[in-house]
């Protein structure tokens, strides 16, 4: 499983009650359902189905870890990275008014 740098870094160092929206590619091989319910147990809310067999979910950054320990899982990225910046940063840019 890839789990982005930034999604490791909130695994790592979460910050208590902070929601953070993620990206789930889910493997070929696992019903997608499957891995919105394990979501839905730890917690965490099923905001759209993607193209490519991607989940856009919430949960508290805390229960990031378990995330990434679901079963049936390709990727994990924040759901920043469908975003482009011009400078080429990536994922988590957020852009000041």
């Amino acid at each position: 499983m890839y789990v982005s740098p930034a999604v490791r870094t909130i695994r790592d160092d979460p910050i208590e009650g902070e929601p953070v929206s993620l990206l789930l590619e889910v493997a070929d091989e696992v019903p997608v359902d499957d891995v919105a319910t394990a979501v839905e147990e730890l917690g965490g809310t099923v905001e759209a189905e993607l193209e490519f067999r991607t989940l856009r979910v919430t949960v508290d950054q805390e229960r990031v870890g378990a995330v990434c320990e679901t079963d049936g899982i390709d990727v994990v990225e924040t759901a920043n990275t469908l975003g482009i910046d011009i400078d080429g940063a990536g994922e988590d840019v957020r852009f000041e008014d």
